[in-house]
């Protein structure tokens, strides 16, 4: 029974795969979609609220030394505080960006130097500045983990 179960999923494979060459015809070439502004507030979604959003780098991506960081926030006094952790969890680099704030959504970028003796998976905090303590709602954090290289 489980060797023709194993039949059955490698014939139904080929026959997927049958439909996706053929002639002999370059493809067409594609535009690649255009990215989405995270900023763009036409349906009203980013009104009132207070975020922040990174665009790049995205989980995974292997960065190095002098990596640049972008996204979009709402956050008060338009501050975006981040820091980058090692594989331990020591800090490497922090600081802080300027973003969106009383005025509404806005982009953000700033670049992060650090340095490890090797490759590593780090992580990149970038959150929302909250200067009071916890007493509202909680602030929003982007903990996104990147491959560190030296």
């Amino acid at each position: 029974m489980r060797g023709r179960r194993a039949v059955l999923v490698l014939a139904c494979g080929a026959v997927m795969l049958a439909g996706c060459g053929g002639d002999d015809e370059e493809p067409a070439a594609t535009a690649a979609p255009p990215a989405a502004d995270v900023c763009a507030n036409d349906d009203g979604a980013l009104t009132d609220a207070g975020f922040v959003f990174v665009t790049s780098p995205t989980s995974g991506t292997r960065v190095s030394p002098g990596f640049t960081v972008t996204g979009c926030s709402v956050s008060f006094e338009s501050n975006v505080p981040w820091e980058l952790l090692d594989r331990d969890g020591a800090v490497l680099a922090q600081g802080a960006a300027t973003g969106g704030g009383v005025d509404g959504p806005a982009p953000f970028t700033f670049t992060v130097t650090y340095s490890v003796p090797d490759r590593q998976i780090g992580v990149l905090v970038v959150k929302e500045d909250d200067p009071s303590d916890g007493e509202g709602r909680p602030p929003k954090d982007n903990r996104i983990p990147v491959v560190l290289t030296p």
